[in-house]
């Protein structure tokens, strides 16, 4: 009976394998457990996890990062993703899925802070040790060379965004 059972667990974890072997996409499943976040480059400083927005209501199907520059690699580094962002001029760099990097002025007021550990948790492909976002979870990076942390307006698609610096605006008004 446990050699019946045994054998089914194999014919179904071998199947896994065999369809994975048909796709040049390499999507990890979770990051090793010695990954971790890497310190920014470029005046880009770690931000935390956020949810990527493309299934929130209300979202039109828009990125938590949109209106910028996107580059997908199976060998995507934080380094890469950085320079990639950095040369574009963007405000925000974004890491999801072990292998996909999303640059853009604006990060939308539908994305929210996550909790690291549970979602931003997928190894870069380029380097196991560090950690490129999840799934639906970006590994988010904000340029701080502005002066400003956070940007809020509104992006050029014509959506709201999201920003400390703006709250604190706001406070510092209604406090005079």
């Amino acid at each position: 009976m446990l050699g019946a059972f045994l054998g089914h667990i194999l014919l179904v974890a071998g199947a896994g394998l065999v369809a994975a072997q048909g796709t040049s996409i390499i999507y990890p499943t979770t990051a090793a457990p010695t990954a971790t976040i890497a310190p920014g480059l470029h005046n880009y400083e770690y931000a935390g996890c956020w949810n990527e927005t493309t299934n929130v209501p209300n979202s039109g199907g828009l990125r938590a990062l949109n209106n910028g520059n996107t580059s997908t690699t199976n060998d995507m580094t934080i380094a890469e993703c950085l320079d990639y962002c950095d040369n574009a001029s963007m405000k925000y760099a974004g890491l999801e899925y072990g292998r996909e990097c999303y640059c853009a002025p604006y990060l939308s007021v539908l994305s929210e802070k996550l909790n690291e550990t549970a979602r931003c948790n997928f190894a870069c492909n380029g380097n196991g040790s560090e950690i490129c976002g999840g799934q639906n979870a970006l590994t988010l990076y904000n340029r701080t060379s502005d002066g400003m942390s956070m940007a809020w307006g509104s992006s050029p698609g014509g959506g709201a965004v999201y920003g400390v610096a703006a709250l604190v605006s706001l406070a510092f008004a209604a406090y005079l």
